[in-house]
């Protein structure tokens, strides 16, 4: 790129933005203008990483407590442009419940799903819904939906003999011959009636 006369100064270039205050000022190649880098090298000084900053480079190490004394007795004790090291870290809040009527919707009906179950209780969940229903054949999916919402985190694995490991409560449902008839709906691939035996 060629810059012009007025824009170049000293090997600086002036349009620059300075990292630490976001001004438009000349910087160094830390990308600081005078002002900034003078409060980063206070903050090195401040936090003893002397290795690090120019202004300590050339003090002799018995006189570097001295240095570090004078910058906070003249500046003060507190970090001008870095985090100080020693601070206690923030902590992160909660995040924020959701107040939406799905998520609401969803405490209710955990709040009220039955937490202790077994096969048995499941079953006579699912009899009984079957039984309140008004045509032969119900949906499969309303079923399922239903014995979700009214048992607590329900997981098929857990029900039937102890041998079976159940992958899906449909699969469940099947097996158990003597209370339900499933059927596959004869259009659309997936969808699944039930009823009572």
């Amino acid at each position: 790129m060629d810059y012009s006369e007025d824009e170049y100064e000293d090997g600086i270039i002036i349009d620059t933005i300075c990292a630490g205050c976001d001004l438009f000022k000349p910087v160094n190649d830390l990308s600081l203008c005078d002002d900034c880098f003078a409060k980063l090298e206070r903050d090195l000084i401040r936090s003893r990483d002397w290795e690090y900053s120019a202004t300590a480079f050339a003090v002799p190490e018995d006189q570097l407590e001295a240095l570090r004394d004078r910058v906070i007795r003249e500046h003060g004790a507190a970090y001008e442009l870095i985090e100080d090291p020693n601070a206690p870290k923030k902590r992160k809040g909660k995040p924020k419940r959701s107040h939406s009527r799905n998520t609401q919707r969803k405490r209710a009906i955990a709040a009220k799903a039955i937490r202790e179950y077994d096969t048995n209780a499941v079953l006579q969940s699912a009899r009984a819904f079957l039984g309140e229903q008004d045509q032969e054949w119900v949906n499969f999916s309303r079923l399922s939906q239903h014995l979700y919402e009214t048992f607590y985190k329900l997981k098929p694995k857990h029900l039937g003999p102890k041998n079976k490991k159940y992958k899906s409560l449909l699969k469940f449902i099947m097996d158990c011959h003597d209370d339900f008839e499933v059927r596959q709906d004869d259009d659309k691939k997936g969808l699944y009636w039930i009823r009572l035996m």
